[in-house]
C-alpha cells in the first residue's frame, strides 16, 4: 500500500487510491494526492480514478466533487454518499477526445459546504491522455 497526507490534516491514509479525502467533525474537507500514480490514461475510453475517504468525524450526507468544464475532456464526477463509516471508497471517470495535457482543478465539497480551510479542498490533476492503442488487423487467407 502506498500512503498519502491529506493536506494539513491527520496523518498518512493507508491507500493505493491516487487521491486521498479527509473529513473532519466539521465537515471540513482535506484533499491530497497520494504517492500512487494515475495509470495510463488512452484518449476515448472511460478511465475510474480512484479516491480514498477517510470520515474522521463520521459524517453523513453527500461529497461532491466539482470542476468547471476542461476543453476536450469529459468527466463523470458523481455524487458520494457518506455513511458515517471512517473509511468509504469512491472514484470519479474521465474520458478524452483526443490526446492531450490537461490540469483539472478538482473542488471536494462535504454537506454542500465551502471546503476546508484556504485551498485544502481543491486539488490540480495533471492528466495526460495517449492515442488508442488498435489491435493489428489479421488478414486471412489469401
Amino acid at each position: 500500500m502506498i500512503h498519502g497526507e491529506a493536506a494539513g490534516c491527520c496523518g498518512p491514509v493507508d491507500t493505493a487510491a491516487p487521491i486521498s479525502v479527509a473529513i473532519n467533525p466539521e465537515a471540513r474537507v482535506n484533499v491530497a494526492r497520494t504517492a500512487t500514480r494515475v495509470a495510463s490514461l488512452t484518449a476515448g475510453d472511460w478511465h475510474t480514478i480512484d479516491v480514498t475517504i477517510v470520515n474522521q468525524g463520521y459524517v453523513t450526507g453527500q461529497l461532491a466533487i466539482e470542476s468547471a468544464p476542461v476543453p476536450g475532456v469529459e468527466l463523470d464526477l458523481p455524487l458520494h454518499e457518506l455513511t458515517g463509516e471512517p473509511r468509504q471508497e469512491g472514484g470519479f471517470r474521465v474520458r478524452f477526445k483526443a490526446p492531450t495535457v490537461v490540469d483539472i482543478t478538482l473542488t471536494f465539497r462535504a454537506l454542500g459546504a465551502l471546503g476546508g480551510l484556504a485551498n485544502h479542498s481543491s486539488l490540480h490533476l495533471l492528466l495526460r491522455s495517449t492515442a488508442q492503442h488498435r489491435r493489428p488487423l489479421t488478414v486471412l487467407g489469401g
